[in-house]
């Protein structure tokens, strides 16, 4: 196969499997739609060893300095670290790494993304009420699809259960009935 014919095939098969929908990839995070990608760069996290969670959500392990006596168990943890690590440095652009870089942990990179892009109490609390407000003056503009209407409100509802604001399933059904256009 000639390199033409493989550059193409990449170029089909990227139509097919976009950049962080594989299960061998990490998300993509490109510092858009932060919430949908920490969702799912968890649930990869965990896929690949629960163990590496826990390195991103509790800290690294800590292994002796001297790595002339690390156990088999130290070398096992090393790994975990660095594993946890090498994914987050590859499931974010440039861009973003440029925020975390100088990070020393993969907790501490989560942690910094995370309030870089959900912010602080006060700043979730005026994310929330725009959010709130947002949900409140909901309503499907003319030139509107159905799905574009769903799509947004489903990113509303998405932003407040973020910030710790649910509705009932029930309750987004009768925000997506009231704004339709009679029939």
């Amino acid at each position: 196969m000639s390199i033409c014919h493989l550059k193409a095939f990449q170029t089909y098969l990227r139509g097919y499997v976009p950049e962080g929908h594989s299960i061998n990839r990490p998300p993509y995070f490109d510092g858009s739609n932060y919430t949908y990608w920490k969702n799912r760069m968890h649930v990869f996290l965990r896929a690949q060893n629960y163990e590496i969670w826990k390195v991103v959500s509790n800290g690294p392990y800590t292994l002796p300095e001297d790595e002339g006596k690390w156990t088999e168990d130290n070398i096992k943890k090393s790994k975990i670290n660095f594993s946890a690590m090498n994914i987050m440095q590859c499931a974010i652009h440039p861009d973003e790494y440029s925020c975390v870089f100088i990070c020393s942990s993969t907790k501490e990179m989560w942690d910094k993304l995370k309030l870089i892009y959900e912010g602080i109490s006060e700043l979730k609390e005026t994310k929330a009420n725009i959010l709130v407000h947002e949900y409140e003056m909901f309503k499907m503009s003319p030139v509107e699809t159905i799905s574009d209407m769903f799509a947004w409100l489903s990113n509303i509802t998405s932003g407040l259960k973020v910030l710790g604001k649910n509705y009932t399933d029930s309750e987004i059904v009768r925000k997506v009935l009231r704004p339709l256009p009679p029939a």
